[in-house]
């Protein structure tokens, strides 16, 4: 049963955040990489760093969604939560509701950084090999 929580788990938060922040982000990356600039000042890294969060919240979801690679891509995607929510309390100083999202995201993908795929998963299919 747990192995089918993990699976509903995966499937659900990718979809989410494919379709709610990645796919806006690849219709329109100079805008992601506009805010990369403003918020953190990078200078000429700005569109490597915006692409970089895309491809977290894309193909690495596809990664999570699919189970391949699971608990890099989960690290990974982690990383950009975490990167997302020092912009949004230290640098936005939004307040709980407004970054609560991201944290909810952030610690699913630690979760799954520990557990792993669990057994639906491409992950599965090459550990038994």
């Amino acid at each position: 049963m747990l192995d089918f929580g993990l699976l509903f788990l995966r499937v659900v938060v990718s979809l989410l955040m494919i379709l709610g922040h990645g796919v806006p982000k690849i219709l329109n990356p100079q805008s992601h990489i506009n805010l990369v600039e403003m918020a953190f000042h990078t200078g000429p890294l700005s569109p490597i760093l915006a692409y970089l969060s895309i491809a977290a919240e894309t193909l690495f979801q596809v990664f999570i969604l699919f189970g391949i690679f699971t608990r890099v891509s989960s690290l990974i995607s982690s990383i950009n939560m975490l990167v997302a929510l020092f912009f949004l309390i230290f640098i936005r100083g939004a307040d709980f509701p407004t970054y609560e999202k991201a944290l909810l995201y952030f610690v699913i993908y630690i979760f799954l950084v520990f557990s792993g795929a669990g057994r639906y998963s491409f992950d599965e299919l090459i550990r038994k090999r």
